[in-house]
């Protein structure tokens, strides 16, 4: 007779019982964080090939949530320089108010149209030179530099104020008629920026320091842009130098550099005011119409954050039906493992225990 004995040995016994419990205890780790978490552990070994949909969703929340974030600043930038102009238009409104009274011959607050006047320009300027977050909101694309020089300050760039370029120009004030049309061509030609005999008597040289209307081609430059979604692209640039802003500065420095209370002839005077209320008139009107513009790109970068609301909604539950677990399945799993752990750590506390001299 022959005995045909197999088994396996305590050592081999407890090696394969302590590959168990790491294994199981890998798998605890792992459910413990599905839990914590409420996401799969391995996306990729859970999912295989679908992995990259995943992943590819993911992606597309990111610059979706980096979209909202731009807007969100392009807000406030819109917002600061809304108030910018509603600032400007103010002031401007004031003076031309006055200025309007007086057109045709001084009389109530004639004397005083000059400083208030001074006044009001420095308070335009100051409500241009507005920045925000580093970025000066009316220079255009040279965002970096302030737009405006300082209406007594020398340009660093010319070494000319704006003051002292239109002080020059008008003197004590016009006398004569003839006086007063040529000096107003001469205000016109620098506000314009022609003056091509002294490039540096012009508004975009001495009084302007942003991004000029137009390239050296006579093309008109690049305005700030902001893609705001996907294919979707906010050209809301407004500058300093913009007709509106040119006009109404215009008009508030004619009256800045004149004491027109002081101008005799009558003719001579109803000429300069008429070409004051022209640019304080049409100055007023563009800023209105700049404030609506400002106002309709809102609204834009609203809808445009509206949409990437929804669409960052449907993408999050996308990315949580491939990516989330069941918090109860996870749950379940977390106290399955625990048992095993349990009972292996039993099995091996018994095992440790069985020795031969327990048998002899």
């Amino acid at each position: 007779m022959s005995w045909n004995i197999s088994g396996i040995s305590s050592m081999q016994l407890n090696f394969t019982n302590r590959q168990h419990v790491a294994r199981v205890t890998e798998q605890l780790q792992n459910a413990g964080q599905e839990l914590a978490t409420g996401r799969k552990a391995d996306l990729f070994a859970e999912l295989g090939p679908r992995a990259s949909i995943a992943l590819t969703l993911r992606a597309r929340e990111e610059n979706t949530q980096t979209y909202l974030t731009v807007n969100q600043v392009l807000d406030s930038k819109l917002e600061a320089m809304l108030a910018s102009i509603d600032a400007t238009r103010t002031s401007s409104e004031d003076v031309l108010q006055n200025a309007l009274i007086n057109a045709s011959r001084p009389t109530t607050g004639a004397n005083a149209l000059q400083s208030e006047s001074r006044a009001a320009l420095e308070s335009v300027i100051g409500s241009l030179n507005i920045s925000y977050n580093g970025d000066h909101l009316f220079s255009g694309t040279a965002s970096d530099k302030a737009p405006l020089t300082r209406w007594d300050a020398a340009n660093p760039d010319t070494g000319l104020s704006p003051e002292q370029i239109l002080s020059e120009i008008v003197g004590s004030g016009p006398t004569t008629l003839a006086e007063a049309e040529a000096m107003i061509d001469e205000i016109d030609a620098f506000f314009a920026s022609t003056n091509t005999a002294d490039p540096d008597r012009n508004y975009e040289a001495s009084f302007f320091n942003g991004t000029p209307l137009e390239d050296a081609g006579g093309d008109p430059n690049t305005r700030v842009t902001a893609r705001i979604n996907e294919g979707q692209q906010l050209a809301y640039g407004v500058q300093a130098n913009d007709p509106a802003f040119r006009d109404t500065i215009k008009g508030l420095a004619m009256l800045a550099v004149a004491d027109v209370s002081q101008i005799e002839d009558e003719a001579t005077y109803a000429r300069w005011m008429e070409a004051v209320n022209d640019a304080l008139s049409g100055g007023v009107q563009g800023v209105l119409s700049t404030a609506a513009s400002i106002g309709f790109n809102q609204q834009v970068v609203a809808k445009a954050q509206t949409q990437l609301d929804d669409i960052s909604l449907v993408q999050r539950t996308q990315i949580g039906n491939y990516e989330n677990v069941d918090p109860y399945e996870a749950a379940a799993m977390v106290s399955s493992l625990e048992t095993q752990l349990q009972a292996s750590y039993s099995v091996t506390a018994r095992l440790s225990q069985l020795t031969l001299l327990n048998f002899l």
